[in-house]
């Protein structure tokens, strides 16, 4: 069964997130799932949430970056 929590609970489990970017992002259509049970309700199921925020991840180590082949610039600054 999912665990419902609301946007001030989500806020708690996401550093840096805002009640503003949330609302952006439902309004995009973007970001956690959510869901409307009333007019004024929303809730997210906290592990989609999680789930999310695991999306997110970004591969840091070297041999994940692919290497740079553009060419050198020619001179210098200007």
């Amino acid at each position: 069964m999912a665990e419902f929590i609301t946007i001030d609970e989500v806020l708690a489990l996401v550093p840096c997130m805002t009640r503003a970017n949330l609302a952006t992002m439902r309004h995009n259509r973007v970001g956690p799932r959510f869901f409307k049970p009333t007019k004024r309700t929303v809730l997210y199921d906290k592990k989609s949430v999680m789930d999310w925020v695991e999306q997110s991840a970004v591969d840091t180590s070297a041999t994940a970056r692919p290497r740079d082949t553009r060419p050198a610039s020619k001179g210098g600054a200007r």
